[in-house]
Parts: structure tokens; sequence; C-alpha cells
């Protein structure tokens, strides 16, 4: 990996490379980025930018998920979460970076802490044992997705009528 402070051919600053940071998490840029990308962690568009308004208490909706609401949740956490730049890393756009001394991986790992941490402080008392121990931001998302989401409508009419 080439050293950012030694003349990388990749600049951490956006403005002199206006593809430096992505902002479109509806694609699979975050993966293709060379690491030195996301290093200028002062840069507000960084998706690894920590501001003093983030801390894991935030509660980024005003209804907390319960068996009943999983599309207007899911919708109000995705527009919370693009917000502050910060959907990447429950979609998986942002992924966790494989090597132990890959500089992101710290980084990660406080973001990755602090979505689980804004998730289950958006879920109902009813739902959120199911999701306490799960330390992946990312798995929390798609285990509600997978139990809640319209896909499986089907499943839980049957569920409901099986006596």
């Amino acid at each position: 990996m080439e050293d950012p402070t030694k003349g990388s051919s990749y600049s951490t600053s956006h403005h002199s490379d206006p593809t430096a940071v992505h902002t479109n998490l509806n694609t699979n840029t975050f993966r293709a980025t060379p690491t030195t990308r996301f290093l200028n962690l002062s840069d507000p568009s960084n998706p690894f930018h920590l501001d003093n308004g983030n801390n894991p208490a935030m509660l980024l909706v005003t209804d907390p998920l319960n068996p009943n609401n999983y599309p207007t949740w899911s919708r109000a956490m995705r527009h919370a979460l693009r917000s502050k730049n910060k959907v990447g890393f429950v979609t998986g756009d942002i992924p966790r970076p494989s090597g132990p001394d890959d500089p992101l991986l710290e980084p990660w790992e406080c973001y990755n802490d602090m979505m689980a941490s804004w998730l289950q402080n958006s879920i109902s008392a009813s739902i959120i044992s199911s999701v306490v121990f799960v330390d992946d931001a990312q798995d929390i998302w798609l285990n509600l997705q997978d139990r809640f989401s319209d896909q499986n409508g089907p499943r839980i009419f049957q569920l409901k009528n099986w006596q």
C-alpha cells in the first residue's frame, strides 16, 4: 500500500481529486476506493469523519422499530444515516477493512460500534433482545430487514392465520 505522506499518486484532499471521496452510496465505489482517499478524517464529506454531534446515545428516529412499522422505520433510519453520510456502514458499501494494519480499521470499528448503538437505540424493547449481542451494524440491519420487510408478508400472514 502506498504511504499517503510520501508522494502518493492519490490525494487525500477531495479538492485536488474530485473522485477522492464518493458520496453516492448507491454504488460500490467504496469497495474500489484506495484507503488513502479516506485518510483525511477532518473532511466533513468523508464517511469516516467524526463530528462533535455524533455519539452512541443519539436517537435518530422518533418512533422505535416495532413489529408493525418496519417500512417507515427503515426509511427514517436510512434518511438519518444518509444525512450523516453513514448509511454505507449498514448497507455494506463501506466494508470492514480487511487487514489488521489498515489505517482505517480503527475508525471503521469506531463507526461500526456507533451505527450498532444508533440502531439498537431505535428498536423497541420487544425486539431489542434479538439483536443486542450482534456487534456488526450491517448484520443488525440485515437481520431486521429479513425479519420485517414486506418480502416476508406471505410468511407473516401464514403464521398469523395458522391454528
